[in-house]
Parts: C-alpha cells; sequence; structure tokens
C-alpha cells in the first residue's frame, strides 16, 4: 500500500476527499493533528468575534447599510442631462471594443468572401460546383439508358422557354402498329 500524501490527507480533512486509505499510523496521526488544528482556530475566532461588543457590529451594519443605499445595482449611470451628440460619444466610448470588433469581423468575412469566390474565366462567366439554374435552362445529359425487358428512347427538345428531355420506355413483348 502506498502511504497518501500530506495534500490528500489535508483534502481529507477538509471533506473534499472522500475515499482515503487512512490505515497507517502516521497518515492516521497527521489527520487526528489537522483535526485538532481545525478546532483550535475555530474555537480562536469564535472568542475573537464574542469579544468584539454587540454595539460595534451594529455600528458597522449600520455603515454598510447607507453605503449601499446609495448604490443600486440594476442602474447604469448616465451622463446628466447631456445633449445627443454627447450621449452618444459616452455610448461609444463605452462601447467601442465591441464594436471595433465587429467592424474587424465583418472585414476579414469580406475580404474571405472576395479571396474565395469562384474564379472567372475569360468570358466572365463564373463557375459553380454545384447548378443553380431551373432544370429547364440545364443542358441534357442523358445520352443512352439501359432498359432490361424493353426499349427506350430519349428525346431532347429546346426551344425559347428551355430544354426539354422525354424518356419514352416501351417493353419488348409490345407488337408494333397495335
Amino acid at each position: 500500500m502506498t502511504k497518501p500524501h500530506d495534500s490528500d490527507l489535508m483534502q481529507h480533512a477538509d471533506g473534499e476527499l472522500d475515499a482515503l486509505d487512512t490505515s497507517d499510523p502516521a497518515a492516521r496521526a497527521k489527520l487526528d493533528a489537522l483535526g485538532q488544528g481545525k478546532e483550535l482556530v475555530r474555537g480562536h475566532l469564535e472568542l475573537a468575534a464574542d469579544a468584539v461588543p454587540d454595539a460595534k457590529f451594529a455600528a458597522m451594519w449600520q455603515q454598510i447599510g447607507k453605503s449601499l443605499d446609495h448604490v443600486h445595482v440594476d442602474e447604469v449611470p448616465q451622463p446628466a442631462r447631456d445633449g445627443v451628440a454627447k450621449r452618444v460619444r459616452h455610448w461609444f466610448e463605452r462601447f467601442r471594443g465591441h464594436i471595433l470588433t465587429g467592424v474587424v469581423s465583418a472585414g476579414a468575412v469580406a475580404a474571405l468572401a472576395l479571396v474565395l469566390r469562384p474564379g472567372a474565366h475569360d468570358d466572365g462567366i463564373t463557375t459553380s460546383p454545384i447548378d443553380v439554374r431551373p432544370a429547364a435552362y440545364r443542358p441534357t445529359e442523358i445520352e443512352s439508358i439501359d432498359t432490361p425487358a424493353g426499349n427506350s428512347s430519349i428525346l431532347s427538345l429546346q426551344d425559347e422557354d428551355g430544354n426539354t428531355t422525354v424518356i419514352w420506355v416501351t417493353p419488348e413483348d409490345t407488337v408494333q402498329g397495335i
């Protein structure tokens, strides 16, 4: 078995460490000494607090109460009756770090958008990995199709409204002319 370190014994004495092997006589003696030291300090502090007259405590609490009467936590100090320009300047002074961070972030995002945008060809058309045009304006990409137990025909029609692809499938056992 390993002997517990002094820091582990102190944590155990303070109730911060639950499981600790205290079978070692030296560790047990240290724990007892820590407990006695804690009781001595607690007793001394209680006696010192009892030695202070109650009137002195009452005066201290009264002084604290007076100082708290003048402070309101939920009120933010505002410039008293200043003009609009002065209030705006005070607002910018209070939040300039936030505003500056926002401006720098927006500039960085704009620079990244410009740098990472899709490249332009000589004809001025930008390319994108995703074709975002409506299906009617996309070129036909079907050239042939395998149709088991049937025949298929692909028709690509183009007019002023865009492209249309028709896939016509007929079963093999269909007799022509019926």
